[in-house]
């Protein structure tokens, strides 16, 4: 058997080790040689707060939802007017962020494809953004299956308020509220 074929069939069986491909930024799909499932997923993107103030981070853990591990997974997060992942992410373990479509950091993938149940990372919108964003992930179970575009429930970023009273503010007012206050300590 020619050597080089049998290291490319390997090569294909391994999947990704070290996390997804560039090319897989405009597919999601990790360009192993097998169509992904069309089946439920046994995995899930969960945000783990369903909104947020502007300019903060949401915690996202990818979890299984069975006794299979995933190997491999590429998170991105869209708004529901953007067709290019935004934002940044960032992870501590079983990750690392990657840059797509000339972004920074606005999808995360894995740093190794050992078995996986969990994996939390973080992500922070855009600065300023105020909107709806879900995350879509494509977990990798083994080269042969994978899912791709699992998508999250809608975690909302609301807008830091400013009152637009505060020009009005009676600085007396504001003292006698903070009497009131301290004197309930």
């Amino acid at each position: 058997m020619n050597y080089y074929l049998l290291f490319w069939l390997m090569a294909l069986a391994q999947g990704s080790p070290y996390g997804a491909p560039q090319s897989a930024c405009a597919t999601m799909m990790p360009g192993h040689g097998f169509n992904p499932q069309n089946g439920t997923s046994p995995f899930i993107v969960i945000p783990l707060t369903s909104d947020i103030m502007q300019n903060s981070f949401v915690p996202i853990g990818l979890s299984s939802l069975s006794s299979d591990d995933f190997k491999g997974f590429l998170i991105m997060a869209f708004s529901n007017s953007s067709r290019q992942p935004i934002g940044k992410f960032s992870i501590e373990a079983d990750g690392q962020s990657m840059s797509c479509f000339n972004g920074t950091d606005n999808a995360a993938t894995h740093s190794i494809n050992n078995d996986k149940s969990w994996v939390m990372l973080n992500w922070m919108p855009p600065y300023n953004f105020v909107g709806s964003v879900r995350f879509r992930t494509t977990f990798v179970k083994n080269a042969s299956h994978y899912w791709v575009g699992i998508e999250s429930d809608p975690v909302e970023v609301i807008p830091l308020f400013i009152p637009s009273s505060a020009g009005h503010f009676s600085p007396s007012l504001g003292l006698a509220l903070l009497i009131l206050i301290v004197g309930m300590f």
